[in-house]
């Protein structure tokens, strides 16, 4: 309708020629100022956006403990203060689209004004011979198309391009490097009991996040007999993590291998070998929506009785008896019906019932109280005898008891010998963490006594 009106204009009317490139030239300039604004002040306003709904969905969660520290000032002008930075680039996104708008009415206007005027001026001079017939006809094509055609059209264009911000951000993640296969043919030809044993053999392990940065670990060799338990201690940032998202493969190996029962992981499917290896994290994790069955058996595999036995063993049959349908009670968003201590022995539950021989600690007892790492060490001693346990310490207190102790430093291993060799040393790198935490005072005092 757009191209139909302008040809018919053209023909009847000749002279808006001498208007229409000037018009034109205008025009694109003026488009092309505003989409390269808008599709910046677009993305502006979608990174604007993301920190408002996060910060009310964290409120909502922690508004007991916010009012109990009295801080509803301070998350109140936090959220204004988001609040004011979505409104700054959503106004400006506004107030641009207007001025476009506008600019885009004054150019049609000049057009219909012009074409008006000349038609009425050469009718009155008889310079060419116009039938008000086809004049008319011209005329109200050029009124519907500066009303409405002409500004939809352009508007609309413009908008497809600031609205394939989103698509941007969505191509992004499809970017994002992807994990190895998820299956694998090698896992067919795995007994299914594997591992059996649990041993780990660790040889010249060297990981990097990105490709680029500093290595995380760096050719880091040690080895787990099966059914034995090591400790994993070491400053922050010495690789402890980064070992665990190694072993799960999260982070692919850049040298050296990891063998489980003489099996190298990077030929394993990820399904196979994350299902086979349980962990409990430090931050416990738990699936709203679900309920506190589908939580601890998350494919069906385990009958109800199995998982009655996991929560009376893990502490948590008083709790889950007082709920209004038991173990079939919904679990609400991040385990918020759940006090952190009870999270964590949910997760220890989940751990129970895989029965997997190798378990990973992942400074599991970090964030609970003594008497929840008490009940869990317990549970640990009772539950997985003969299983394999890698435990990345917090309190070195929950690893004394342990077969060995690997301490790791700059991403290397320092040291690797059993707790009594590292303590009668006291030139071991574990001695001095030991020192430094008051636990060697605390030994001589009780040793006095």
């Amino acid at each position: 309708m757009f191209v139909g009106s302008v040809i018919t204009a053209i023909v009847i009317l000749p002279v808006i020629l001498v208007v229409l490139p000037p018009l034109i030239v205008v025009f694109t300039r003026k488009r092309r100022s505003f989409v390269t604004s808008t599709r910046e002040l677009k993305r502006l306003e979608g990174l604007a956006r993301s920190p408002i709904y996060a910060t009310i969905s964290e409120t909502m969660l922690g508004i007991a403990t916010i009012r109990c520290t009295g801080n509803v000032d301070f998350v109140s002008k936090k959220f204004s203060d988001f609040h004011d930075r979505h409104t700054r680039a959503a106004w400006a996104f506004m107030s641009t689209s207007r001025w476009f708008a506008t600019s885009l009415d004054v150019l049609s206007f000049s057009l219909l004004a012009t074409a008006t005027i000349t038609a009425a001026l050469f009718h009155q001079q008889r310079w060419l011979q116009i039938d008000p017939t086809t004049l008319g006809l011209a005329l109200t094509l050029l009124i519907q198309m500066s009303n409405t055609n002409f500004p939809w059209m352009i508007r609309q264009s413009a908008e497809i391009t600031n609205q394939m911000v989103s698509v941007e951000r969505i191509m992004e993640f499809c970017g994002v490097d992807r994990e190895a296969s998820l299956e694998k043919d090698t896992d067919k030809s795995l007994d299914d009991s594997w591992p059996g044993t649990g041993n780990v053999d660790v040889r010249g392990l060297s990981v990097r996040y990105r490709e680029g940065l500093p290595l995380v670990l760096d050719n880091v060799t040690f080895t787990v007999a099966g059914g034995s338990k090591i400790g994993v201690v070491g400053r922050t940032g010495s690789g402890k993590s980064s070992l665990v998202q190694s072993l799960f493969r999260v982070l692919e190996a850049d040298h050296g291998t990891i063998h489980v029962d003489g099996v190298d992981i990077a030929e394993v499917g990820l399904h196979r070998l994350r299902k086979r290896i349980s962990v409990i994290p430090q931050t416990p994790t738990l699936f709203s929506g679900c309920t506190i069955r589908e939580n601890l058996d998350l494919f069906g595999a385990h009958t109800d009785a199995e998982i009655e036995r996991a929560i009376e063993d893990s502490h948590l049959k008083e709790l889950v008896d007082s709920l209004p349908s038991g173990m079939h009670s919904l679990v609400s968003e991040g385990g918020s019906n759940f006090s952190v201590g009870q999270r964590q022995l949910l997760c220890l539950a989940r751990a129970i019932v895989s029965r997997n021989d190798i378990l990973v600690l992942d400074e599991a007892t970090a964030n609970v109280d003594h008497r929840t790492d008490q009940l869990i060490q317990e549970t640990l001693k009772n539950s997985f005898r003969g299983a394999t346990i890698i435990a990345v310490a917090h309190r070195l207190e929950t690893i004394l008891q342990s077969d060995s102790i690997l301490v790791l430093g700059n991403a290397k291993v320092l040291e690797q010998d059993t707790p009594e060799a590292l303590l009668a040393d006291e030139t071991s790198h574990f001695f001095a963490m030991a020192k430094s935490g008051g636990y060697i005072t605390k030994r001589l005092e009780i040793n006095q006594d």
